[in-house]
Protein backbone atom coordinates (compact mmCIF):
# COMPACT_ATOMS: atom_id res chain seq x y z
CA UNK A 1 0.00 0.00 0.00
CA UNK A 2 2.92 2.35 0.65
CA UNK A 3 4.11 1.99 -2.95
CA UNK A 4 0.63 2.44 -4.43
CA UNK A 5 0.02 5.55 -2.35
CA UNK A 6 3.44 6.89 -3.38
CA UNK A 7 2.78 6.34 -7.08
CA UNK A 8 -0.73 7.80 -7.02
CA UNK A 9 0.55 10.85 -5.14
CA UNK A 10 3.73 11.44 -7.13
CA UNK A 11 1.98 13.55 -9.76
CA UNK A 12 3.81 16.69 -10.95
CA UNK A 13 0.58 17.82 -12.64
CA UNK A 14 -0.98 18.84 -9.33
CA UNK A 15 1.39 21.75 -8.69
CA UNK A 16 0.35 23.47 -11.93
CA UNK A 17 -3.16 22.02 -12.25
CA UNK A 18 -5.10 25.27 -11.99
CA UNK A 19 -2.62 27.05 -14.26
CA UNK A 20 -3.00 24.25 -16.84
CA UNK A 21 -6.77 24.53 -16.72
CA UNK A 22 -6.60 28.32 -16.90
CA UNK A 23 -4.24 28.08 -19.87
CA UNK A 24 -6.85 26.02 -21.69
CA UNK A 25 -9.63 28.50 -21.03
CA UNK A 26 -11.15 27.24 -17.77
CA UNK A 27 -12.40 29.92 -15.33
CA UNK A 28 -12.89 29.60 -11.57
CA UNK A 29 -16.60 28.99 -12.22
CA UNK A 30 -15.71 26.23 -14.71
CA UNK A 31 -13.50 24.61 -12.09
CA UNK A 32 -16.36 24.73 -9.61
CA UNK A 33 -18.63 23.05 -12.20
CA UNK A 34 -15.99 20.35 -12.63
CA UNK A 35 -15.81 19.87 -8.86
CA UNK A 36 -19.59 19.55 -8.73
CA UNK A 37 -19.57 16.92 -11.49
CA UNK A 38 -16.81 15.08 -9.62
CA UNK A 39 -18.84 15.24 -6.40
CA UNK A 40 -22.06 14.10 -8.14
CA UNK A 41 -20.21 11.11 -9.53
CA UNK A 42 -19.05 10.25 -6.02
CA UNK A 43 -22.57 10.66 -4.63
CA UNK A 44 -23.98 8.21 -7.16
CA UNK A 45 -21.20 5.63 -6.95
CA UNK A 46 -19.71 5.75 -3.43
CA UNK A 47 -22.18 3.33 -1.83
CA UNK A 48 -22.44 0.97 -4.86
CA UNK A 49 -18.65 0.68 -4.95
CA UNK A 50 -18.58 0.20 -1.16
CA UNK A 51 -20.99 -2.71 -1.55
CA UNK A 52 -18.90 -3.95 -4.47
CA UNK A 53 -15.75 -3.93 -2.31
CA UNK A 54 -17.51 -5.65 0.61
CA UNK A 55 -18.96 -8.38 -1.61
CA UNK A 56 -16.28 -9.00 -4.25
CA UNK A 57 -13.09 -7.88 -2.53
CA UNK A 58 -10.98 -4.84 -1.78
CA UNK A 59 -8.30 -5.63 -4.37
CA UNK A 60 -10.56 -5.54 -7.43
CA UNK A 61 -12.11 -2.30 -6.21
CA UNK A 62 -8.69 -0.66 -5.72
CA UNK A 63 -7.51 -1.86 -9.12
CA UNK A 64 -10.63 -0.50 -10.81
CA UNK A 65 -10.22 2.86 -9.09
CA UNK A 66 -6.58 3.25 -10.07
CA UNK A 67 -7.38 2.34 -13.68
CA UNK A 68 -10.13 4.97 -14.00
CA UNK A 69 -7.91 7.60 -12.40
CA UNK A 70 -5.31 6.83 -15.07
CA UNK A 71 -7.92 7.18 -17.83
CA UNK A 72 -8.90 10.61 -16.50
CA UNK A 73 -5.35 11.86 -17.15
CA UNK A 74 -5.49 10.49 -20.69
CA UNK A 75 -8.56 12.67 -21.29
CA UNK A 76 -7.03 15.74 -19.61
CA UNK A 77 -4.09 15.65 -22.00
CA UNK A 78 -6.54 16.08 -24.88
CA UNK A 79 -8.91 18.51 -23.14
CA UNK A 80 -9.52 21.98 -24.57
CA UNK A 81 -13.23 22.41 -23.83
CA UNK A 82 -15.29 22.29 -20.65
CA UNK A 83 -17.03 19.08 -21.79
CA UNK A 84 -13.69 17.25 -21.98
CA UNK A 85 -12.68 18.43 -18.52
CA UNK A 86 -16.05 17.32 -17.16
CA UNK A 87 -15.58 13.87 -18.71
CA UNK A 88 -12.18 13.62 -17.06
CA UNK A 89 -13.79 14.53 -13.72
CA UNK A 90 -16.39 11.78 -14.18
CA UNK A 91 -13.62 9.22 -14.72
CA UNK A 92 -11.69 10.59 -11.74
CA UNK A 93 -14.86 10.41 -9.67
CA UNK A 94 -15.36 6.75 -10.60
CA UNK A 95 -11.77 6.09 -9.62
CA UNK A 96 -12.10 7.88 -6.29
CA UNK A 97 -15.38 6.11 -5.49
CA UNK A 98 -13.83 2.72 -6.18
CA UNK A 99 -10.82 3.39 -3.94
CA UNK A 100 -12.80 5.12 -1.18
CA UNK A 101 -13.44 2.79 1.71
CA UNK A 102 -11.71 -0.18 0.10
CA UNK A 103 -8.21 1.07 0.84
CA UNK A 104 -8.80 1.75 4.53
CA UNK A 105 -10.79 -1.47 4.92
CA UNK A 106 -7.98 -3.53 3.38
CA UNK A 107 -5.36 -1.95 5.67
CA UNK A 108 -7.52 -2.32 8.78
CA UNK A 109 -8.44 -5.96 8.12
CA UNK A 110 -4.87 -6.90 7.22
CA UNK A 111 -3.62 -5.42 10.49
CA UNK A 112 -6.47 -7.11 12.34
CA UNK A 113 -5.41 -10.47 10.94
CA UNK A 114 -1.81 -9.75 11.96
CA UNK A 115 -3.09 -8.84 15.45
CA UNK A 116 -1.76 -5.31 15.09
CA UNK A 117 -5.07 -3.48 14.97
CA UNK A 118 -3.95 -1.09 17.71
CA UNK A 119 -1.30 0.28 15.34
CA UNK A 120 -3.81 1.15 12.62
CA UNK A 121 -3.89 4.86 13.47
CA UNK A 122 -0.10 5.14 13.28
CA UNK A 123 0.02 3.06 10.11
CA UNK A 124 -2.62 5.09 8.29
CA UNK A 125 -0.82 8.25 9.39
CA UNK A 126 2.47 6.98 8.02
CA UNK A 127 0.88 5.93 4.72
CA UNK A 128 -0.67 9.38 4.43
CA UNK A 129 2.70 10.93 5.23
CA UNK A 130 4.37 8.81 2.54
CA UNK A 131 1.81 10.05 0.04
CA UNK A 132 2.41 13.63 1.10
CA UNK A 133 6.17 13.16 0.75
CA UNK A 134 5.58 11.92 -2.79
CA UNK A 135 3.35 14.90 -3.51
CA UNK A 136 6.00 17.27 -2.18
CA UNK A 137 8.73 15.68 -4.28
CA UNK A 138 6.52 15.84 -7.35
CA UNK A 139 5.79 19.50 -6.57
CA UNK A 140 9.49 20.38 -6.61
CA UNK A 141 9.93 18.59 -9.91
CA UNK A 142 6.78 20.14 -11.32
CA UNK A 143 7.70 23.70 -10.32
CA UNK A 144 11.15 23.27 -11.88
CA UNK A 145 9.69 21.81 -15.07
CA UNK A 146 7.23 24.72 -15.34
CA UNK A 147 10.10 27.15 -15.84
CA UNK A 148 11.47 25.33 -18.90
CA UNK A 149 8.84 23.03 -20.37
CA UNK A 150 5.23 23.02 -21.50
CA UNK A 151 2.69 22.14 -18.82
CA UNK A 152 1.67 19.01 -20.75
CA UNK A 153 4.98 17.41 -19.70
CA UNK A 154 3.69 17.33 -16.13
CA UNK A 155 0.65 15.35 -17.23
CA UNK A 156 2.66 12.81 -19.21
CA UNK A 157 4.88 12.14 -16.19
CA UNK A 158 1.83 11.84 -13.95
CA UNK A 159 0.23 9.42 -16.38
CA UNK A 160 3.34 7.25 -16.18
CA UNK A 161 3.16 7.09 -12.37
CA UNK A 162 -0.53 6.17 -12.42
CA UNK A 163 0.09 3.45 -15.00
CA UNK A 164 2.74 1.98 -12.73
CA UNK A 165 0.25 2.09 -9.84
CA UNK A 166 -2.21 0.02 -11.88
CA UNK A 167 0.37 -2.75 -12.30
CA UNK A 168 1.37 -2.65 -8.62
CA UNK A 169 -2.32 -2.91 -7.62
CA UNK A 170 -2.42 -6.26 -9.40
CA UNK A 171 0.07 -7.60 -6.81
CA UNK A 172 -2.12 -6.87 -3.77
CA UNK A 173 -3.36 -9.73 -1.60
CA UNK A 174 -6.39 -9.73 0.70
CA UNK A 175 -6.58 -11.10 4.26
CA UNK A 176 -8.17 -14.50 4.81
CA UNK A 177 -11.89 -14.06 5.49
CA UNK A 178 -12.74 -17.69 6.21
CA UNK A 179 -15.02 -17.95 9.18
CA UNK A 180 -16.32 -14.41 8.81
CA UNK A 181 -20.00 -13.81 8.00
CA UNK A 182 -20.84 -13.25 4.36
CA UNK A 183 -22.23 -9.89 3.37
CA UNK A 184 -25.97 -9.80 2.87
CA UNK A 185 -27.01 -6.28 2.04
CA UNK A 186 -30.72 -7.02 1.90
CA UNK A 187 -30.75 -8.61 5.37
CA UNK A 188 -28.24 -6.34 7.04
CA UNK A 189 -29.58 -4.25 9.94
CA UNK A 190 -28.13 -0.85 9.09
CA UNK A 191 -29.47 0.54 12.37
CA UNK A 192 -26.60 -1.22 14.13
CA UNK A 193 -24.37 1.72 13.35
CA UNK A 194 -25.82 4.47 11.16
CA UNK A 195 -27.77 6.12 13.99
CA UNK A 196 -25.06 5.76 16.60
CA UNK A 197 -24.15 9.22 17.98
CA UNK A 198 -20.46 8.55 17.34
CA UNK A 199 -21.12 7.99 13.63
CA UNK A 200 -23.09 11.24 13.43
CA UNK A 201 -20.27 13.16 15.13
CA UNK A 202 -17.66 11.60 12.84
CA UNK A 203 -19.78 12.51 9.82
CA UNK A 204 -20.22 16.15 10.84
CA UNK A 205 -16.54 16.60 11.71
CA UNK A 206 -15.30 14.83 8.57
CA UNK A 207 -17.57 16.97 6.41
CA UNK A 208 -16.49 20.17 8.15
CA UNK A 209 -12.78 19.48 7.61
CA UNK A 210 -12.89 17.59 4.31
CA UNK A 211 -15.44 19.56 2.30
CA UNK A 212 -13.85 22.92 3.11
CA UNK A 213 -10.28 21.74 2.52
CA UNK A 214 -11.30 20.69 -0.99
CA UNK A 215 -11.61 24.33 -2.02
CA UNK A 216 -8.42 25.32 -0.24
CA UNK A 217 -6.56 22.52 -2.00
CA UNK A 218 -8.06 23.38 -5.39
CA UNK A 219 -7.49 27.15 -5.37
CA UNK A 220 -4.42 27.84 -3.24
CA UNK A 221 -2.38 28.38 -6.41
CA UNK A 222 -4.66 31.21 -7.56
CA UNK A 223 -4.79 32.61 -4.01
CA UNK A 224 -1.01 32.87 -3.58
CA UNK A 225 -0.71 34.24 -7.10
CA UNK A 226 -3.11 37.02 -6.04
CA UNK A 227 -0.72 37.73 -3.15
CA UNK A 228 2.02 38.52 -5.70
CA UNK A 229 3.94 35.25 -5.35
CA UNK A 230 5.65 33.91 -8.48
CA UNK A 231 4.89 30.45 -9.91
CA UNK A 232 8.54 29.52 -9.31
CA UNK A 233 7.68 29.40 -5.59
CA UNK A 234 4.72 27.08 -6.05
CA UNK A 235 6.76 23.92 -5.56
CA UNK A 236 8.25 25.14 -2.27
CA UNK A 237 4.84 26.30 -1.06
CA UNK A 238 3.23 22.99 -1.92
CA UNK A 239 6.01 21.14 -0.13
CA UNK A 240 5.37 23.33 2.91
CA UNK A 241 1.67 22.47 2.79
CA UNK A 242 2.35 18.75 2.36
CA UNK A 243 4.98 18.70 5.13
CA UNK A 244 2.54 20.43 7.46
CA UNK A 245 -0.17 17.89 6.63
CA UNK A 246 2.31 15.03 7.03
CA UNK A 247 3.50 16.32 10.41
CA UNK A 248 -0.14 16.56 11.44
CA UNK A 249 -0.64 12.92 10.44
CA UNK A 250 2.26 11.85 12.67
CA UNK A 251 1.52 13.96 15.76
CA UNK A 252 0.32 12.14 18.92
CA UNK A 253 -3.45 11.65 19.13
CA UNK A 254 -5.71 11.71 22.24
CA UNK A 255 -7.74 8.74 23.41
CA UNK A 256 -10.89 10.88 23.48
CA UNK A 257 -10.67 13.01 20.34
CA UNK A 258 -14.11 14.65 20.19
CA UNK A 259 -13.46 17.85 22.18
CA UNK A 260 -9.94 18.42 20.72
CA UNK A 261 -11.42 18.04 17.23
CA UNK A 262 -14.10 20.66 17.98
CA UNK A 263 -11.50 23.10 19.31
CA UNK A 264 -9.35 22.58 16.24
CA UNK A 265 -12.39 23.05 13.99
CA UNK A 266 -12.96 26.48 15.56
CA UNK A 267 -9.30 27.39 15.01
CA UNK A 268 -9.57 26.00 11.48
CA UNK A 269 -12.56 28.24 10.72
CA UNK A 270 -10.68 31.23 12.10
CA UNK A 271 -7.81 30.43 9.75
CA UNK A 272 -10.08 30.71 6.71
CA UNK A 273 -11.27 34.10 7.89
CA UNK A 274 -7.65 35.21 8.29
CA UNK A 275 -6.97 34.17 4.70
CA UNK A 276 -9.85 36.37 3.60
CA UNK A 277 -8.73 39.52 5.43
CA UNK A 278 -4.95 39.25 5.00
CA UNK A 279 -3.31 40.92 2.02
CA UNK A 280 0.24 39.78 2.52
CA UNK A 281 2.60 37.01 1.52
CA UNK A 282 2.61 35.99 5.18
CA UNK A 283 -0.82 34.49 4.55
CA UNK A 284 1.08 31.44 3.28
CA UNK A 285 1.79 30.65 6.94
CA UNK A 286 -1.94 30.55 7.60
CA UNK A 287 -2.32 28.12 4.67
CA UNK A 288 0.35 25.90 6.22
CA UNK A 289 -1.41 26.01 9.58
CA UNK A 290 -4.72 24.92 8.04
CA UNK A 291 -3.08 21.93 6.37
CA UNK A 292 -1.40 21.03 9.68
CA UNK A 293 -4.78 20.97 11.44
CA UNK A 294 -6.38 18.91 8.72
CA UNK A 295 -3.45 16.47 8.76
CA UNK A 296 -3.93 15.90 12.49
CA UNK A 297 -7.68 15.29 12.15
CA UNK A 298 -7.46 12.85 9.22
CA UNK A 299 -6.11 9.67 10.90
CA UNK A 300 -8.07 10.41 14.09
CA UNK A 301 -11.39 10.43 12.24
CA UNK A 302 -10.41 7.43 10.09
CA UNK A 303 -9.50 5.32 13.14
CA UNK A 304 -12.61 6.40 15.00
CA UNK A 305 -14.79 5.39 12.02
CA UNK A 306 -13.11 2.02 11.43
CA UNK A 307 -13.52 1.21 15.11
CA UNK A 308 -17.32 1.47 15.04
CA UNK A 309 -17.88 -0.34 11.71
CA UNK A 310 -18.17 -4.11 11.39
CA UNK A 311 -16.18 -6.14 8.83
CA UNK A 312 -19.16 -6.86 6.58
CA UNK A 313 -19.90 -3.17 5.95
CA UNK A 314 -16.51 -1.60 6.53
CA UNK A 315 -16.03 -0.34 2.97
CA UNK A 316 -19.72 0.53 2.59
CA UNK A 317 -19.72 2.62 5.77
CA UNK A 318 -16.64 4.55 4.70
CA UNK A 319 -18.16 5.07 1.26
CA UNK A 320 -21.39 6.36 2.77
CA UNK A 321 -19.43 8.94 4.75
CA UNK A 322 -17.61 10.00 1.58
CA UNK A 323 -20.94 10.24 -0.24
CA UNK A 324 -22.33 12.59 2.40
CA UNK A 325 -19.17 14.68 2.21
CA UNK A 326 -19.58 14.90 -1.56
CA UNK A 327 -23.18 16.07 -1.21
CA UNK A 328 -22.08 18.87 1.10
CA UNK A 329 -19.21 19.72 -1.26
CA UNK A 330 -21.75 20.25 -4.05
CA UNK A 331 -23.77 22.65 -1.92
CA UNK A 332 -20.70 24.53 -0.74
CA UNK A 333 -19.31 24.60 -4.26
CA UNK A 334 -22.38 26.32 -5.68
CA UNK A 335 -22.08 29.09 -3.09
CA UNK A 336 -18.29 29.23 -3.37
CA UNK A 337 -18.41 29.77 -7.14
CA UNK A 338 -20.97 32.56 -6.89
CA UNK A 339 -19.17 34.34 -4.05
CA UNK A 340 -15.79 34.07 -5.81
CA UNK A 341 -17.28 35.75 -8.88
CA UNK A 342 -18.55 38.73 -6.88
CA UNK A 343 -16.07 38.98 -3.99
CA UNK A 344 -13.02 37.02 -5.15
CA UNK A 345 -11.37 34.07 -3.43
CA UNK A 346 -11.02 36.08 -0.22
CA UNK A 347 -14.78 36.45 0.12
CA UNK A 348 -15.32 32.79 -0.70
CA UNK A 349 -12.80 31.69 1.96
CA UNK A 350 -14.48 34.00 4.49
CA UNK A 351 -17.76 32.16 3.92
CA UNK A 352 -16.04 28.78 4.45
CA UNK A 353 -14.60 30.06 7.71
CA UNK A 354 -18.08 31.02 8.92
CA UNK A 355 -19.39 27.55 8.03
CA UNK A 356 -16.64 25.90 10.10
CA UNK A 357 -17.15 28.22 13.05
CA UNK A 358 -20.91 27.62 13.07
CA UNK A 359 -20.44 23.86 12.87
CA UNK A 360 -17.87 23.89 15.67
CA UNK A 361 -20.08 26.00 17.93
CA UNK A 362 -23.06 23.75 17.20
CA UNK A 363 -21.14 20.58 18.06
CA UNK A 364 -19.74 22.16 21.21
CA UNK A 365 -23.22 23.18 22.39
CA UNK A 366 -24.53 19.68 21.62
CA UNK A 367 -21.68 18.12 23.58
CA UNK A 368 -22.26 20.32 26.63
CA UNK A 369 -25.99 19.51 26.69
CA UNK A 370 -25.36 15.75 26.86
Amino acid sequence: MYLIRFLTACLPAYVIERLFWQQRGMTVQDVVYAEIVFALTLVMLEVPFGLFADRLGRKISLLTGTLFETLSFVILLQAYELSSFLLAMVLAGIGSAAVSGAEEALIYETMEQLEEKDRFEKTIGRINAAGLAATGSAALIGAWLATSYELTVHYYLSLGCLTAAVFVSCLLTEPDKSGRPAVSVTCYDWRRWNLVPSFIRITLLSISFGATLTFLDEFWQLYVQDQGISVSWFGIILIGLMVAQGVGNLLPKPNRPFVPLIVLLLVYGGGFILLAVMDSRWSVLVLIGLFLIYGWSEPVLTTWLQGILTDDVRATGSSMLSMLESLVTIGIGLGFGQISQSSGLGGAYFSLGLVCLLMGIGLLVFHQKR
